[in-house]
C-alpha cells in the first residue's frame, strides 16, 4: 500500500520533489542525460551559471545529482520503509538560480513506490533487486552520458559516491534530532556496500570507501571533518578555490587555510 511521502528534507537538500523547482531556468527529460549531445546542453548551462572555466565542474555537478537520487532512496527506505522506482522517463532534470548559486535536481513525474516488508531477509532481497535496477537502468546510463558529454571518464563522478554517502550519514547523526535515523541509514547503506561490482559495471563497488578525517577549524568542540573521497571540481570556476576537505589539497595548503579560518573566526568574535 502506497503512502504519502514527506519530501521536505529531500527538496531542501537535494532539490528533488514531485512538484520540482519553483522557477526552473533549464529543463531536460532525464533520458536526455544518457546521450552526450543532449547532456552537453545541461552541462553548458550548468557551467554558465557557475562561471566554470572548463567542463570539469559542470560534469561533476551534473553527475552528482545521480548520487542524490541514491541518497533519497536510502532516506526513504530508512524512514518510511519505501523504495522509489526512478526510471529515466519519469524524471526531469532541472536547474534553478538561487540568489548567488545554482540548484540542480529533478522533478518526479511519477511516484512508483515499493513498500518494504518487515521480514529482514525478504526485505534485503527486494532492496538488492531494486538497487540493481536503479543503478543499471537509471544511474549508469546517465553517468556515462554526462561524463561523455564533458569529455571525462565516469570515474570523476563515481569516485565521489562513497565519501558522499558516509558524509550524509555523519551529518544526519550530528544535525538531526531523530532517534535511530542515522543507524537506520547505516543499515540501508550496508545493502548498497554489499552489492557486487558487476552491478555498477565497474571493477569495484564505488560506495566502498574508508573515511579519513582532518581538523575542523569551524568546530570549537574539536569534532573532525571528513575528507571527500574525490574532488568535486568546485574550484574549476572563476576565482575558484579548493574545498577545505578536498583530498587533492596539499597538507601545507590545508594548514594555511585552517590558519586563515581561525584568524577570520577570531576577528569575527573580537
Amino acid at each position: 500500500m502506497s503512502q504519502e511521502l514527506d519530501f521536505s528534507v529531500i527538496k531542501d537538500f537535494y532539490h528533488i520533489s514531485p512538484e520540482g523547482a519553483d522557477k526552473p531556468i533549464f529543463e531536460l527529460p532525464a533520458s536526455g542525460l544518457t546521450k552526450a549531445a543532449s547532456a552537453r546542453g545541461a552541462l553548458d548551462e550548468m557551467g554558465r551559471l557557475w562561471k566554470a572555466v572548463g567542463m570539469d565542474l559542470p560534469t561533476s555537478f551534473t553527475g552528482i545529482t545521480l548520487f542524490n537520487l541514491t541518497v533519497m532512496n536510502v532516506f526513504f527506505s530508512a524512514s518510511h520503509n519505501v523504495f522509489l522506482r526512478l526510471p529515466l522517463n519519469a524524471l526531469t532534470f532541472q536547474l534553478e538560480w538561487h540568489h548567488d548559486h545554482a540548484h540542480s535536481g529533478y522533478k518526479l513525474q511519477a511516484l512508483e513506490q515499493v513498500c518494504l516488508p518487515v521480514d529482514e531477509q525478504e526485505r534485503k532481497e527486494i532492496l538488492i533487486r531494486e538497487w540493481t535496477a536503479l543503478f543499471q537502468e537509471t544511474v549508469i546510463p546517465a553517468v556515462n552520458g554526462i561524463s561523455a558529454a564533458g569529455g571525462f571518464k565516469p570515474d570523476m563522478i563515481w569516485n565521489q559516491f562513497g565519501g558522499g554517502m558516509h558524509g550524509v550519514i555523519a551529518y544526519v547523526r550530528q544535525a538531526f534530532d531523530i532517534p535511530g535515523l542515522a543507524d537506520r541509514l547505516d543499515a540501508e547503506f550496508a545493502v548498497i556496500e554489499g552489492l557486487p561490482a558487476e552491478v555498477f559495471q565497474r571493477k569495484r563497488n564505488p560506495f566502498l570507501h574508508k573515511p579519513r578525517f582532518i581538523d575542523n577549524p569551524w568546530d570549537p568542540s574539536g569534532n573532525p571533518q571528513m575528507l571527500r573521497s574525490s574532488c568535486c571540481m568546485y574550484d574549476r570556476r572563476e576565482d575558484g578555490a579548493k574545498c577545505y576537505n578536498c583530498p587533492q589539497m596539499l597538507p601545507q595548503e590545508r594548514d594555511e587555510r585552517r590558519k586563515q579560518v581561525l584568524d577570520e573566526l577570531a576577528e569575527a568574535h573580537s
